[in-house]
């Protein structure tokens, strides 16, 4: 999607900080082409955690018996997935609301149940709606996004290699800019405003959740009625 490649990625990094460019990333081309790749992979998971308007979507599981909610395998070792959360509401036989993570290690990767400490899960309290943040890789990314990541990721590298400040404001006021163009164009992308910012699942189980309990007091009287 995006029109950058990770090659000029990293050779925008390179000459930030006044080196040589590099013709391929196949043989990591030295320590510093290597040292590159690993700032801008961080920077990339860093901005994606943020959800984006294509790698974050709700998906509902409805189990036929009760067992694992296994989430997708990933296209590659670059994709996978960031965060997981639970938007629909659950309760134990505590009357414990439900909380959830996503278990990463598991092969494959699958829903944790943090409320009764076990990853099988009940087909009788389902359907589960569950809110994905997925990494996507590096070409799956629009060009502003990539742009963005790039301006952090060519900061942070000047700053371990060089350290030279008046590059490193010039460097920081780039990211600030393209970090606001990359967020106008999600928002854009998202087709979100004031009167509709929150996804209808979400809404629907924060009312339940803080609205329904009869404990838990949003608002005090300050006297008169």
């Amino acid at each position: 999607m995006g029109l950058i490649t990770k090659l000029q990625a990293i050779n925008q990094m390179l000459l930030a900080s006044g080196e040589n460019l590099v013709a391929d990333l196949e043989g990591e081309s030295g320590i510093d082409t290597g040292i590159a790749d690993t700032l801008l992979e961080q920077a990339s998971i860093d901005h994606q955690l943020r959800g984006l308007a294509n790698n974050k979507y709700i998906r509902k599981f409805e189990l036929i018996a009760d067992g694992y909610i296994v989430f997708p395998t990933p296209d590659s070792d670059e994709s996978g997935i960031l965060a997981a959360e639970l938007v629909s509401q659950h309760v134990n036989k505590d009357n414990w609301l439900i909380k959830a993570r996503v278990l990463n290690n598991a092969s494959p990767a699958r829903m944790w149940n943090i409320t009764d400490d076990t990853d099988v899960w009940e087909a009788s309290k389902g359907p589960y709606y569950i809110e994905l943040t997925m990494k996507l890789p590096w070409e799956n990314l629009e060009t502003s996004v990539q742009r963005a990541i790039m301006a952090t990721a060519m900061r942070h590298y000047q700053s371990i290699t060089q350290g030279d400040e008046a590059t490193d404001a010039f460097l920081g006021y780039q990211e600030q800019l393209f970090n606001l163009k990359s967020r106008a164009s999600d928002i854009n992308d998202k087709k979100k405003n004031i009167f509709n910012s929150n996804n209808m699942i979400r809404d629907v189980a924060m009312r339940t959740r803080y609205y329904s309990d009869p404990n838990r007091f949003r608002y005090w009287r300050t006297g008169g009625i």
